[in-house]
């Protein structure tokens, strides 16, 4: 027998209070960036601002590699050229030892321009 349908339901999300599984659904404002007052970069650069910590995408890589590795030891990762193809985003993946994901010509000729060689483009 065919199952009844049901019809989906469409909820605001309360900031704060718990969801059906308990858990809270918090939002609190980045005021500071890697020391850096948010009000500043503001201030200096103007609003909306876009904000990308090396620091952060090192940390990152290095934390999802270490859990790779212990699974597989043989695990490559390949930066996705069209997730974000600013030449510095890309070449901090590839100094961490990631080589270049790319779909199209405009991303290979980017790669190739990165230093990254033939071989690590996939």
């Amino acid at each position: 027998m065919k199952p009844n349908y049901e019809r989906p339901m469409i909820q605001k999300l309360n900031t704060g209070l718990p969801n059906k599984f308990g858990s809270r659904t918090e939002q609190r404002a980045v005021k500071q960036i890697e020391g850096v007052a948010v009000s500043d970069l503001m201030e200096q650069y103007g609003s909306p601002l876009f904000v990308i910590s090396e620091k952060k995408i090192r940390q990152t890589y290095r934390r999802a590699l270490k859990a790779f590795t212990m699974r597989y030891p043989k695990v490559q990762f390949a930066w996705s050229y069209k997730t974000n193809y600013l030449d510095a985003v890309c070449n901090v993946f590839h100094q961490e030892g990631s080589w270049a994901e790319v779909v199209s010509g405009f991303e290979y000729q980017k790669a190739l321009r990165n230093g990254v060689p033939g071989n690590l483009i996939i």
